[in-house]
């Protein structure tokens, strides 16, 4: 990994800040909807379409009261519209344990930290009010710069917001092709894994660049 001049910390959320729920079967269930629809409905049918829709959402070409009304009528007959807003709620679960304070540690330690997340208006909403999106320096999303990881344009949308060069950025995500798209605009890109501590890896992989100038 290169070392950058300037450190820049750039987080993804979900998955390495905050714990998702990565499922519409998964979100549907913490909202609140009974087995018996739960196994009633076709979600490999309705994924493709809700999908389509979620990034409109997270590109910022439709709001998120748009965004709701059009996903109840892919759902119909299986959630309310009240039950759909439920749905998309429990998206968010909670932060994962010590990311704060390694984003705080990396504050202290001179680093610049941001995130940049595929979000939309609705959860940005509740992201805003975590504690580790409090501590960080900058935060940006894929509905405010109108463009989606993993495309080009939103890491010079990044770079640019910051007055950052791309080796300058260590990006942060679980996702390989947002890293690799990451790489190819070179940045530096360490993938999570959302499933285990991510506040260790991300301490593990900025030791390292803090010992290799």
């Amino acid at each position: 990994m290169h070392s950058p001049k300037k450190k820049i910390a750039c987080f993804d959320l979900g998955g390495v800040v905050v714990r998702i729920r990565r499922t519409y079967p998964e979100m549907f269930a913490a909202a609140g909807i009974d087995e018996d629809r739960l196994a009633a409905t076709d979600f490999d049918a309705l994924g493709p379409a809700a999908t389509a829709l979620g990034r409109k959402h997270q590109r910022g070409e439709i709001k998120g009261d748009e965004y709701l009304d059009r996903l109840a009528g892919l759902c119909e007959g299986l959630a309310t519209q009240d039950e759909i807003a439920r749905a998309h709620n429990a998206v968010i679960i909670a932060e994962y344990p010590g990311i704060t304070d390694e984003i705080a540690r990396l504050n202290n330690a001179g680093w610049i930290t941001a995130c940049l997340s595929n979000t939309n208006d609705l959860h940005w909403r509740t992201l805003l009010e975590l504690p580790s999106l409090k501590v960080m320096h900058e935060r940006h999303a894929s509905h405010l710069f109108g463009v989606e990881k993993p495309t080009t344009e939103i890491f010079r949308a990044f770079e640019r917001a910051l007055n950052a060069t791309p080796k300058d950025i260590v990006l942060f995500d679980d996702l390989a092709e947002n890293c690799e798209a990451a790489l190819a605009c070179g940045w530096n890109a360490v993938r999570i894994d959302h499933e285990g501590d991510t506040a260790a890896q991300v301490r593990s992989a900025c030791q390292y660049v803090q010992e290799n100038p």
